[in-house]
């Protein structure tokens, strides 16, 4: 509780963070909205699933902030996780809550603002965007808590718009993302085929077990990795300042 209360205290008083965490539902939206507004005002898959679509740019959005580099804004403090009495796996658990309550929230603004703009959608739709974020969640934090103990790199959390990595890994990590969306492209491609909503989340509930062992996997891995490349984590954290902006 108490390492969760500090993710996000920090996270909240990080500009960085700030700045894509507002560009989430606010930018996505604009992307969206001449689309959704103007006079051709097309029907069907893009107009029903604004709310999917804005969520799933959002949560390509906070990748940076909260997935692939878990360890960046802590630099220099990283070292406290090695010497304090806690275990590893605490530690990124930790973390993984925090980005999942930031991410739910996230899709929470976004599905608040639409109401207000009164953008007609299907209401079934609402449980459906949780469901389909936290089932891209999960496989995000899996994938991200590897990449936070093998390619650490401090972020400056004062700096909004200062790129902080290496460009290969980002390119990497991007191409990622249509494989993640496999489970829900099937998912809907069940609804599609059986016309039932049973059939989308059966689909996806088999996506949930899939996700589940992944992460689980990817948890163990990880807390190995961050005991074994102690000292090579320290030293790439180290490269930049200390806690303290």
């Amino acid at each position: 509780g108490a390492l969760v209360e500090k993710e996000i205290r920090s996270l909240a008083r990080s500009p960085r963070f700030r700045l894509v965490f507002f560009m989430g539902f606010s930018f996505g939206l604009i992307i969206w909205l001449p689309l959704i507004l103007g006079r051709n005002r097309p029907t069907g898959m893009l107009s029903d699933n604004i709310l999917v679509w804005v969520s799933l740019y959002a949560a390509l959005l906070l990748g940076e902030v909260l997935f692939w580099n878990s360890f960046g804004f802590d630099r220099m403090a990283a070292q406290a996780y090695y010497v304090m009495p806690v275990k590893m796996s605490t530690v990124l658990l930790a973390k993984n809550v925090t980005a999942v309550f930031f991410l739910l929230l996230e899709v929470a603004i976004i599905t608040g603002v639409v109401l207000v703009l009164r953008l007609k959608f299907p209401l079934y739709k609402i449980p459906e965007v949780f469901a389909v974020t936290l089932l891209i969640c999960v496989f995000l934090l899996a994938i991200g808590n590897l990449a936070s103990t093998y390619y650490p790199r401090p972020v400056d959390p004062a700096q909004s718009w200062r790129r902080s990595g290496s460009g290969k890994v980002q390119g990497m990590l991007l191409l990622l993302y249509p494989v993640l969306g496999v489970p829900i492209a099937l998912a809907y491609l069940a609804r599609y085929a059986f016309d039932s909503q049973w059939a989308f989340y059966a689909v996806l509930s088999s996506g949930f077990v899939v996700a589940v062992m992944t992460y689980w996997v990817s948890l163990t891995s990880s807390v190995h990795a961050a005991e074994q490349r102690r000292e090579e984590i320290l030293t790439a954290l180290s490269q930049s300042g200390g806690p303290m902006a």
